[in-house]
């Protein structure tokens, strides 16, 4: 599996990079299927007028592409870790119902 990390507007540390890679193997532990992930880090430098600070600007987003299907994820926090974290739940929801489907699909035998 092919793990493409980018930054917008911010670097990609080691231990951001290390982190992503360790969350995303055990996702993907039981799923043989899982041909590329792409994973897009941004940080939104927008100030909210009354707190003069940043509210939910770390903004994580990734796709999965499994044969014939492709899943989106984003999730933003005040924390770059805590985006990632949000980001891996919501991933693990989706390859998990798309594994449930899978394996409740039954085909339809029509005998002649």
């Amino acid at each position: 599996m092919q793990i493409t990390i980018r930054g917008h507007h911010l670097s990609i540390t080691p231990a951001i990079e290390d982190d992503i890679r360790n969350k995303f193997a055990q996702m993907t532990k039981h799923l043989d299927q899982v041909n590329s992930m792409q994973v897009k880090l941004s940080k939104d430098h927008q100030l909210d007028k009354r707190s003069k600070k940043g509210s939910a600007n770390h903004i994580a987003e990734a796709i999965v592409r499994l044969p014939g299907v492709e899943l989106f994820a984003q999730a933003t926090a005040d924390d770059m870790y805590t985006s990632i974290k949000k980001l891996t739940e919501k991933l693990k929801r989706q390859l998990h119902r798309h594994r449930k489907m899978q394996l409740d699909y039954q085909p339809i035998i029509v005998s002649a």
